[in-house]
C-alpha cells in the first residue's frame, strides 16, 4: 500500500487531473468539429516552452507557461491567416502550421541546449508520469511532498470546469449554430478566443507530466467515446469524463503490472498505454452503439 501511495497514486492522479482539464474542454472542440485544433495547440506549444526556457535560462513555470500559451494561440491565428491567404481547408491549414511548429520546437531542443534540463523529445512525447513520486517531507505538512505537476494539473482542471460551468449555455449555442448564438447576444469571436486560451492553458499545464501524445488523446478520445451514447451536452461531458477515467485507470495498471505477469523486467510507458486504450475505445464505442440500434430496430 505504501508503494502504491508513493509511486503509483501520484502518477495516476496526474493522468486523471489532465483528463478532467483536457477532456472537459475537448468536448467543446469535438462538438464544434475542431478536434484538430487541440492537436495543433498540443504541437504548437513546444517551441513556446523551449523559448520560455531560453529567455529565462531556467524552468520558470511562469515564463514557460507564458511562452507556451502565446505559441498555442499564435499557431491558431497563423492557421487562420494561412487558410485565408491560400484558400486551403481548415484541416490543411492546421496541419501545415502545427507540423512546422512542432518541427521548430524539436530543432530548438536539439540545438539550443534545452535538453540539459530534461526537455527532450521523449519527455515531450510521453511526459514524465513515471517520475512523479510522493516524497514524505522531513518537516512541515504532507502537502510539501506533493509533486509540483499535481498542483498545476489541479489548477488547470478547476479552470476548465469553471469555464465550462460559466459559459455552458453560450458554448452550446456556439457549437451548434454560430449565427443564432450571435443573434442571441453571444460574442462568437470573443468566446472562441477565450476557449482557445483556456485550452492552451490546460495543454501547457498537462504537457510536462503526460506529454503531447496523451494530451491529444485526452482532448479528442473521451468526447468521441461518449458522443454516440449521450443525449445532451452535459450528459456527454459527464459520460466522457467517467469513461475516460475508467479507461485511463485500467490502462495505467495494465502498463504498470501486466508486463510482470509475462516475465518482462520493466513496465510499459503509462502515457502510451493510456493513449492506445483510449484510441481503441473510440471505434468500439461506435460499434456498440450501432449494435444497440440494430437490436432496437
Amino acid at each position: 500500500m505504501n508503494a502504491f501511495l508513493h509511486i503509483d497514486f501520484p502518477a495516476l492522479a496526474a493522468a486523471l487531473l489532465a483528463l478532467v482539464g483536457c477532456g472537459t474542454l475537448g468536448n467543446w472542440l469535438v462538438l464544434r468539429k475542431e478536434a484538430m485544433t487541440g492537436d495543433a495547440i498540443a504541437h504548437a506549444v513546444l517551441p513556446g516552452l523551449v523559448a520560455g526556457f531560453l529567455v529565462t535560462g531556467t524552468r520558470s513555470v511562469a515564463a514557460m507557461f507564458l511562452g507556451a500559451a502565446l505559441a498555442g494561440v499564435g499557431a491558431i491565428l497563423l492557421a487562420g491567416w494561412v487558410r485565408a491567404r491560400t484558400k486551403t481547408g481548415a484541416a490543411a491549414a492546421l496541419g501545415i502550421v502545427f507540423t512546422a511548429c512542432f518541427a521548430l520546437g524539436v530543432a530548438l531542443l536539439e540545438t539550443r541546449g534545452a535538453r540539459q534540463v530534461d526537455l527532450d523529445p521523449e519527455c515531450v512525447l510521453f511526459g514524465s508520469l513515471e517520475t512523479l513520486f510522493y516524497v514524505v517531507p522531513a518537516e512541515g505538512s504532507w502537502i510539501a511532498g506533493v509533486p509540483r505537476a499535481i498542483w498545476s494539473l489541479a489548477a488547470a482542471a478547476c479552470v476548465a470546469l469553471t469555464f465550462t460551468a460559466m459559459f455552458a449555455k453560450e458554448l452550446t449555442l456556439l457549437s451548434f449554430d454560430r449565427e443564432f448564438a450571435r443573434f442571441s447576444g453571444v460574442a462568437p469571436r470573443a468566446l472562441e478566443r477565450a476557449l482557445l486560451i483556456v485550452v492552451s492553458a490546460c495543454v501547457v499545464a498537462s504537457f510536462e507530466a503526460v506529454g503531447s501524445v496523451l494530451v491529444i488523446a485526452f482532448l479528442a478520445c473521451p468526447a468521441l467515446i461518449a458522443a454516440p451514447h449521450a443525449r445532451s451536452v452535459r450528459g456527454q461531458i459527464a459520460l466522457s469524463l467517467a469513461a475516460g477515467a475508467a479507461i485511463a485507470t485500467g490502462a495505467y495498471f495494465l502498463a504498470a503490472f501486466a508486463p510482470q505477469l509475462f516475465g518482462a523486467r520493466s513496465a510499459l510507458n503509462a502515457a502510451g498505454m493510456i493513449s492506445a486504450a483510449l484510441a481503441a475505445a473510440v471505434p468500439l464505442s461506435h460499434i456498440a452503439r450501432s449494435m444497440l440500434n440494430r437490436r432496437r430496430a
